[in-house]
C-alpha cells in the first residue's frame, strides 16, 4: 500500500488522544508563570500587605510598588537567557523541571518574607524561574505536537495560563476575607504559588521529551517511538502519517546538525535577523495594548472608580473569567485562521475598547455617576475577554513556530525578553504615570496599537498549519528545507520511504 501525506489528511487528526492529556499536563507550567505573576495583584490589593511592609506611610510607596513589579520581569530577562542554554544543553524537559525547582524555593522565601527588601529580592528570583517555564512550556509543546491541530493544543498552554490568572485573582478574594491578625492573609495566597509547579515536578516522570531535541542529540529510537505513539489515530493503523512526518523531522536534522547554532548567526543571516525582530516585536506590539497594565493594576483602577477594597478584588477576579472565557472560544477558530489575521484584528479590536474605556474614565471618573462608573468597569472585562480571544493563545507559540530547531530556544528567548523589557517599561512608570496623569496614560497605548496592527497585518508571516521543518521557506530559506511531506511517500509493502525531489525519486527503508 502506497501513501502520501497530502492524500492521508483528508482533514482528520493526527494524533492519540493522549497527546491531549500530556499537553495539558505539561501546561501546569503555564499555571507556574500566570500564578507567579498575577498574585501580585492581589496583594498590593491586601491593606494587611500594604501596613506590613509599611506602603501606607512610606513617602516612596510608589517606587517600591513598581519595583515589586518590574523586578519580576527582569529576574525574567535572566531566566531567558539561562534557559536559551539549558533547553539546548539538557533538553526542554530537564529545563523545566529546573524552573519549577527554583520557583518553589523562591516563592516559599517570598512568602515568608519578613521585610520589603527581601520581598523586593525574591520576586526577581520568581521571575527567574517563572520566566523559564513560560519559556520553555510552549517551546516543548510546538516541538511535541503534530502540524495539524498544533494550534489547538499549543493553545492549551494559553487557556491554562489564563487559569493561572484566575486561581491566584480568586485565593486573593478568599483571603481577603480571611479576618486574622496576622500577616497570614497575604502570605498564604504567595504560598500556594508552590502547589502548580510542585504538581508538574510530580508528572514528569509519563511527560515525553521533543523528539526533536531528541534527534538533535542522536536519540533516534526516542525520538521514533514519542512520535509513533502521540501522532498516530486510529485511522492510521500502519502509522502512515507518522513514519512520513518522522522523516521530515530526521531529514531536517541532518540538513540542521552542521549548521552554526550560535548568537553571532542570528545576526548575520539575513532570514534569521528577521525573524529576530518579528520575535522581539510581537510582545512588544501586543503589550503595548496596555493589558499587562490593566491587568496588575485593576485593583487599584477599580477603587479609582469609586470601589471598595473588597468590591475591587473581586471585579479583578471576575476579569479573569471574562478572559477565560476568550480563550475557550479562540480554540474553535485558531486552527482556521492565519496568524497575522488573528493578531492584526485582534490589536484592532482591543485597540478600539481600550479608547472607549478611556473616554468613560476620562468623562465619570470625578463624578457620582453610577451608570458611567459601572460601564467604565464593564469595559476592563470586555478589554481583558477581547485580549483572550484574538492575541493571548497565538502569542504563547508563535516565536517558536517562526525558528528552526537548532536556533529555537534562542528565538524563544528573544521573543521573552522582548517581553520583559516592555513589561518593566510600563509597569515600572505605571504608578507614577497614573498618579500623575491618569486615565492619559491610556492614550500612549492607543497610540501605539494603532501602528502596531498594521505592521502585525503587513509584516508577520502565517504559519498556521505548516510543519515546523518548512517554515523556513516564508523567510525565504528554501535551501534550509530538506524535504516537504507533500513529496514524501509511503510504500509499507517494500518497507520504503520514497522522496520525490526535483521529479526525482530517491527510497529508503523504513520501519513498517
Amino acid at each position: 500500500m502506497t501513501g502520501s501525506i497530502a492524500s492521508i489528511d483528508g482533514g482528520k487528526r493526527h494524533f492519540q488522544g493522549a497527546i491531549v492529556w500530556t499537553v495539558i499536563g505539561i501546561a501546569w507550567g503555564a499555571i507556574s508563570y500566570s500564578y507567579a505573576g498575577s498574585i501580585i495583584g492581589t496583594t498590593l490589593g491586601q491593606p494587611s500587605f500594604i501596613k506590613y511592609m509599611g506602603l501606607a506611610t512610606n513617602k516612596h510607596a510608589t517606587g517600591l510598588i513598581g519595583t515589586m513589579t518590574g523586578l519580576f520581569y527582569a529576574g525574567g530577562v535572566f531566566g531567558c537567557i539561562l534557559n536559551a542554554w539549558m533547553a539546548d544543553k539538557f533538553g526542554r524537559k530537564m529545563t523545566v523541571i529546573t524552573a519549577c525547582v527554583i520557583l518553589i524555593i523562591s516563592t516559599a522565601c517570598l512568602a515568608g518574607s519578613v521585610n520589603i527588601g527581601m520581598f523586593i529580592t525574591f520576586r526577581f528570583f520568581v521571575g527567574l524561574g517563572a520566566y523559564m517555564n513560560y519559556l520553555s512550556v510552549p517551546l516543548w509543546v510546538t516541538e511535541l505536537v503534530p502540524p495539524k491541530g498544533r494550534s489547538i493544543l499549543a493553545g492549551i498552554v494559553g487557556l491554562f495560563g489564563v487559569v493561572g490568572y484566575i486561581v491566584a485573582a480568586y485565593v486573593g478574594v478568599g483571603f481577603f476575607y480571611f479576618k486574622t491578625t496576622t500577616s497570614s492573609q497575604w502570605r498564604a495566597p504567595l504560598a500556594i504559588g508552590c502547589f502548580p509547579p510542585l504538581v508538574l515536578l510530580c508528572m514528569m516522570p509519563w511527560l515525553p521529551e521533543s523528539p526533536r531535541w531528541l534527534l538533535a542529540v542522536d536519540r533516534e529510537d526516542q525520538a521514533w517511538n514519542i512520535v509513533r505513539t502521540l501522532h498516530t489515530s486510529e485511522d492510521d493503523p500502519e502509522h502512515e502519517y507518522a513514519t512520513a512526518e518522522f522523516y521530515q523531522m530526521k531529514s531536517q536534522h541532518n540538513l540542521e546538525r552542521h549548521l552554526d547554532s550560535s548568537w553571532l548567526e542570528i545576526l548575520r543571516r539575513p532570514s534569521y535577523r528577521k525573524r529576530a525582530l518579528l520575535a522581539f516585536f510581537l510582545p512588544v506590539i501586543l503589550y503595548s495594548t496596555g493589558n499587562l497594565v490593566i491587568t496588575t493594576y485593576a485593583a487599584s483602577i477599580f477603587t479609582g472608580l469609586g470601589y471598595n477594597a473588597g468590591q475591587s478584588i473581586n471585579l479583578l477576579a471576575g476579569t479573569y473569567l471574562a478572559a477565560i472565557a476568550g480563550n475557550f472560544i479562540s480554540l474553535t477558530y485558531v486552527d482556521r485562521v492565519p496568524r497575522n489575521i488573528i493578531l492584526s484584528v485582534g490589536v484592532v479590536v482591543v485597540n478600539c475598547v481600550l479608547a472607549i474605556e478611556t473616554a468613560l474614565v476620562a468623562r465619570f471618573l470625578v463624578s457620582d455617576n453610577k451608570a458611567g462608573l459601572s460601564a467604565a468597569a464593564a469595559f476592563l472585562f470586555l478589554f481583558l475577554f477581547c485580549f483572550n480571544l484574538f492575541l493571548e493563545g497565538v502569542s504563547w507559540y508563535y516565536a517558536s513556530e517562526i525558528f528552526p530547531t537548532h536556533l529555537r530556544a534562542k528565538g524563544m528567548t528573544i521573543t521573552v525578553v522582548g517581553f520583559c523589557l516592555i513589561d518593566i517599561l510600563w509597569l515600572e512608570i505605571a504608578p507614577t504615570a497614573i498618579t500623575n496623569i491618569g486615565w492619559k496614560y491610556y492614550l500612549v497605548f492607543i497610540c501605539l496599537s494603532v501602528v502596531g496592527a498594521a505592521v502585525i497585518y503587513l509584516v508577520y508571516p502565517d504559519t498556521l498549519g505548516k510543519p515546523l521543518e518548512e517554515v523556513a521557506k516564508l523567510f525565504g530559506d528554501d535551501d534550509l528545507v530538506a524535504i516537504y511531506q507533500q513529496n514524501i511517500h509511503i510504500d509499507h509493502e517494500k518497507h520504503e520511504v520514497i522522496v520525490e525531489k526535483d521529479n526525482v525519486e530517491k527510497k529508503e527503508a523504513v520501519e513498517a
